[in-house]
């Protein structure tokens, strides 16, 4: 089975983890790995990893079923550094992003409203003039007749 290991690990695990992988796949980034392995071998990388674990150890490994599709097999480590399908968040907030007081801080937004209204109710009464009407004719036709 085709496997890619994926190292969130941090200080001294660092060495010890990329030692360990280093060991049994090839290096396809400065912290992922990637390799052809069975289950025998994937069973003796997870036995080392837990073996050389610490608090600063966090190792996911996925297996990729096709082009498109992984799944993940385990995490060695602290899996908080994953979600629950083994990816890596690359940004967090601790804001309620959903409730955000800067969102709900439109104090002028009856106003802008309202002169939102009025321009566009401007606008059309403009294009109705009939000065405005004469102007998209060209000279000599007329499309209809004002009344006299």
């Amino acid at each position: 089975m085709m496997v890619t290991f994926v190292s969130q690990c941090e200080k001294n695990a660092l060495k010890k983890t990329r030692r360990v992988l280093d060991a049994f796949a090839n290096r396809i980034g400065d912290n992922t790995w990637q390799t052809i392995i069975t289950q025998d071998g994937l069973n003796a990388v997870k036995k080392l990893l837990r073996k050389t674990a610490s608090k600063n150890t966090a190792v996911s490994c996925h297996w990729l079923r096709s082009r498109s599709r992984s799944e993940l097999v385990w995490v060695v480590g602290n899996r908080d550094k994953f979600d629950a399908l083994g990816i890596v968040p690359v940004n967090s907030t601790r804001r309620n992003l959903l409730n955000s007081t800067r969102e709900s801080d439109w104090h002028y937004l009856p106003l802008i409203q309202a002169l939102t209204g009025l321009a566009a109710l401007l606008h059309d009464w403009g294009k109705a003039s009939e000065l405005f009407q004469k102007k998209l004719q060209p000279e000599g036709k007329q499309i209809f007749k004002p009344r006299q």
